[in-house]
């Protein structure tokens, strides 16, 4: 009995050292304690990708998506990266998006709204995995891969029904200065 009087507080402090430390029993919590989300973000989607889950937050005040990452760290779940993407007034619009890389699991995230009647479908990936999604206007799609690639590299490209590349997600072509805001959907003109 005497060993119980030790043993269980020093179980309690130790619960309390994890729960300070960002872990946590589930991977929503884990993803709501994240240093970096909003306070009145609102949940959107949840992802899970075996032993790690991802997040898909919205906040209107701050007008960003935010994009939480959870791990499973033995019995909890810890939340050490998150993403922004704030809201733009863009045809097509990435509103979501994280890629990651652990001793035990990878993935890559991209979520897209769509705002253009032209666009039909929506392709990313990297050989021989890519997908293909189609869309309406005003709709969300999201493309989760078992890998850890950087979004652009992913080459998401948007179509219209006859098969005509619409947009694309990257960089400007003409230029080689590279600024964050740049990062976009880009009309492909002369198609």
């Amino acid at each position: 009995m005497k060993k119980w009087i030790f043993v269980i507080p020093m179980l309690i402090v130790i619960i309390m050292i994890y729960f300070i430390s960002g872990y946590r029993f589930t991977a929503l919590s884990a993803a709501k304690s994240n240093a970096f989300l909003s306070k009145d973000a609102e949940l959107m989607e949840e992802y899970d990708t075996g032993s790690s889950a991802v997040f898909l937050f919205k906040n209107d005040e701050e007008k960003i998506y935010q994009t939480v990452l959870s791990e499973r760290s033995g019995l909890f779940f810890r939340s050490s990266a998150s993403t922004n993407t704030p809201y733009s007034s863009d045809k097509i619009q990435t509103i979501g998006g994280i890629s990651f890389t652990s001793e035990k699991d990878a993935g890559t995230l991209l979520s897209v709204i769509s705002y253009d009647e032209e666009v039909a479908y929506i392709e990313a990936g990297i050989e021989p995995n890519i997908e293909r999604k189609e869309i309406n206007k005003g709709e969300r799609i999201s493309f989760l891969f078992p890998f850890g690639e950087q979004i652009d590299f992913l080459y998401p490209t948007a179509f219209n029904k006859d098969g005509k590349k619409l947009y694309y997600l990257g960089y400007p072509n003409d230029t080689n200065i590279l600024k964050n805001e740049d990062f976009k959907w880009h009309k492909i003109e002369g198609q």
